[in-house]
């Protein structure tokens, strides 16, 4: 049962902590602009490419005023930048 539990909890934990980081993320222009520099600075070319389209798209969800989708491309576009 406590076995159970514990496995309820971790699986709880994975779904909730990617929306409170995405809480975290600021779609405006100077997040842009931070983001563009730390996608630039990518080494990993398939990493650097899924990033920069990701980015690109936060920009349009940027011009289009739509923040929970700019947030959501943002915060792909920073996973491109942690090591896997």
């Amino acid at each position: 049962m406590f076995k159970k539990l514990l496995v309820a909890a971790a699986i709880s934990a994975a779904c909730v902590s990617p929306a409170l980081a995405q809480a975290d993320i600021v779609c405006d222009q100077a997040g842009m602009t931070k983001l563009e520099t730390e996608v630039g600075q990518i080494t990993d070319s398939g990493r650097k490419e899924m990033a920069q389209k990701e980015l690109a798209m936060a920009k349009e969800a940027l011009a289009a005023n739509d923040q929970d989708k700019c947030k959501t491309h943002m915060a792909n576009a920073m996973k491109g930048k942690d090591p896997m």
